[in-house]
């Protein structure tokens, strides 16, 4: 299997929730032919000269592995579809070990945020913080007013003299 890159960009002439439904579409027809490692849709984006008479496009990156045989039968699948402006899929040149230690690492670190309950004590206990600071900032206020006091009583005494 070969890591494969596919661009796409679709019409802006529909709302994003049909962009995502036909972003949805392509990702199904790559898992039943090859392995998707990464999807990442870029938005709606300025395209660099007009497509069928339309300037913007949103733009979605796909990267996966299949066998090159499958690559012939993708194209086939994304000519067909109306609403894409234009695609491309080139082999991925990056280091592909490195793009899967990525996803993992993203993985693993997702899956223990996920798994950690909280505790109902923390739940139910009224933040008392709040409380805390506004005591203690009003003892300051105090403070200073005091030495506010005594440097204009020093200023007196010296005024005087």
């Amino acid at each position: 299997m070969k890591p494969y890159e596919l661009l796409l960009i679709i019409t802006p002439d529909h709302d994003e929730n049909e962009a995502e439904a036909l972003t949805d579409q392509v990702k199904g027809i790559i898992e039943n032919g090859g392995t998707l490692l990464k999807l990442d849709p870029w938005g709606k984006k300025r395209l660099a000269y007009p497509i069928r008479k339309r300037s913007e496009g949103y733009y979605v990156l796909y990267i996966f592995e299949s066998a090159p045989s499958f690559v012939a039968s993708l194209n086939q699948s994304l000519r067909v579809i109306e609403t894409i402006l234009r695609y491309m899929i080139v082999q991925y040149e990056d280091d592909i070990d490195k793009l899967k230690a990525e996803i993992a690492a993203e993985a693993e670190k997702a899956a223990p945020e996920a798994t950690q309950p909280t505790s109902d004590a923390e739940e139910s206990t009224p933040n008392t913080d709040a409380d805390v600071e506004t005591e203690s900032t009003d003892a300051e206020d105090a403070t200073d007013e005091t030495k506010n006091d005594k440097d204009a009583e020093g200023e007196e005494t010296t005024a005087s003299a």
